[in-house]
């Protein structure tokens, strides 16, 4: 009853804060260090940290991190909206595996009900030029558009300027660039269409 009243404590301390740990359940943490707003019921079951100036959205019922799913403790999740003008818009009902990063320059929206596995990373730029004279300079800026009801399976890379249609699955392994249909399995590298459902 104690713990319970205590965390609807930190809740809402943690919408009003800049700077927090949370925590959930013993050995896992979350550190919040930029904007962000989450609605109800998050639930974090690994090491998670928000990290850079960009704005984070968090919608209702959504888990991160997954107690029995495999390197749970030698690992965390990474949310960081890099920029000013940074955004990562996470849906309702997104539930996550273990280890997952997602880097946005500019913009990664994860549609509601989507499924993630483990290992799983999406960038929305090229964190480097490709010209040799440019690499220390950022290079192209994109965004990320994941529909909803996608299945995106284990060590899977989402490229910038991907969209994934609603209840199209993505096979381990995969490394997405470009832009698919709703309903159908994508895999492969790079990922193409490997049937529809």
């Amino acid at each position: 009853m104690v713990f319970n009243r205590f965390r609807i404590l930190l809740s809402t301390f943690i919408r009003r804060s800049n700077f927090f740990y949370l925590f959930l359940l013993p050995n896992c943490r979350a550190l919040f260090l930029n904007k962000i707003t989450f609605k109800k019921r998050l639930e974090i079951q690994q090491h998670t940290v928000c990290t850079g100036k960009g704005y984070v959205e968090i919608g209702y019922d959504c888990l991160f991190g997954y107690k029995i799913g495999g390197f749970n403790r030698r690992g965390s999740i990474e949310i960081q909206a890099r920029y000013d003008n940074s955004r990562i818009k996470i849906g309702d009902n997104v539930k996550t595996n273990n280890n997952i990063f997602l880097l946005a320059a500019n913009y990664i929206e994860i549609g509601d009900n989507s499924l993630i596995g483990q290992n799983v990373t999406v960038m929305d730029h090229e964190a480097h030029g490709i010209e040799p004279h440019n690499r220390n300079q950022l290079g192209e800026i994109g965004k990320v558009i994941i529909g909803l009801n996608v299945w995106i399976g284990n060590n899977v890379v989402i490229l910038k300027n991907s969209e994934i249609g609603d209840n199209s699955i993505v096979a381990t392994g995969a490394v997405v660039s470009g832009k698919f249909p709703p309903n159908v399995i994508i895999g492969g590298v790079p990922a193409k269409i490997l049937k529809s459902i």
